[in-house]
């Protein structure tokens, strides 16, 4: 598996909190795609920096949460045939 670095200079907390998330989701075989993993937790780690949160592990654990519901919201859109599963 290529490992992707990300960094954010305003807040050093981010690229701890960027490979936390991304040692779990590894670890736990939920990364599919490596580069839209990549992009996805570099967003979301992004925008919790721009919020103002400092805090990596606060911040690995949302991504990871965030990550995991994406990925099952993509499944439940593959397993609908491309539609959204009913009450979602």
């Amino acid at each position: 598996m290529t490992h992707i670095i990300f960094s954010d200079c305003r807040n050093p907390a981010a690229e701890q909190a960027y490979e936390i998330a991304w040692d779990f989701l590894a670890r736990s075989g939920t990364i599919r795609d490596e580069f839209q993993a990549c992009v996805f937790l570099a967003q979301r780690i992004t925008v919790m920096v721009e919020e103002g949160e400092t805090n990596r592990i606060r911040m690995a654990n949302r991504a990871i949460s965030q990550y995991q519901h994406h990925v099952d919201e993509s499944d439940d859109v593959i397993r609908s045939g491309g539609r959204r599963a009913e009450g979602r």
